[in-house]
């Protein structure tokens, strides 16, 4: 199979994350039936593009640090060809971005997988936490931000009237969750709304 072939086998995957991981995204779809206007469509919650809200490095440095030590060296020491694709795919009324990466050295895939970037309604992420017994949040994030679900949940912030969250990311080192990745795609979206302090 070509590389093309399986970053699409890849993106079409996410579709097959359980409900409970998935967050946001899975639980818009009653919303889209309430934002559906009289030509039939619905609307999107918001403006934001979330595909526009991170950029190809980042998500490649934030892959390599999810990886060991010596898969990591190995990939670089070895120049890994990398691919990642950013399609639209959204959800309801969340916008939404299916990412597929694929690092290959010498056409023997090393490492791949797939995560999802949402934008969705602040009141969303508000009545999660309100419904959660003991909500975890993260510091320095947005108007505010939590991990929805708990540790193993998925972060999400608010950014004024929607909320932003990264799904099925792996941990690094550093962060788990992509909180990295959260945190530039806050960044880029309090820039495109003007927000930006």
């Amino acid at each position: 199979m070509s590389i093309r072939g399986i970053l699409l086998a890849v993106a079409c995957g996410v579709t097959l994350v359980p409900s409970s991981r998935r967050g946001a995204a899975a639980q818009q779809g009653d919303a889209s039936s309430r934002a559906t206007g009289a030509s039939g469509t619905s609307a999107p919650i918001s403006p934001l593009d979330p595909c526009a809200l991170l950029t190809k490095a980042e998500i490649q440095q934030q892959v390599e640090l999810s990886l060991s030590s010596g898969k990591a060296d190995k990939l670089r020491n070895q120049g890994a060809a990398w691919s990642i694709m950013m399609q639209p795919a959204p959800r309801g009324v969340s916008p939404t971005c299916q990412v597929a990466w694929l690092a290959t050295v010498k056409d023997e895939v090393y490492s791949r997988g797939t995560f999802s970037i949402v934008v969705t309604s602040a009141g969303w992420l508000t009545g999660s936490i309100a419904g959660m017994t003991h909500p975890l949040p993260i510091s320095n994030l947005g108007d505010e931000a939590y991990f929805v679900g708990g540790k193993s949940g998925p972060p999400y912030a608010r950014v004024g009237d929607v909320a932003i969250g990264i799904e099925n990311f792996p941990d690094t080192k550093q962060a788990r969750s992509g909180l990295d990745l959260l945190r530039s795609a806050v960044h880029r979206a309090r820039a495109q709304r003007g927000t930006d302090k």
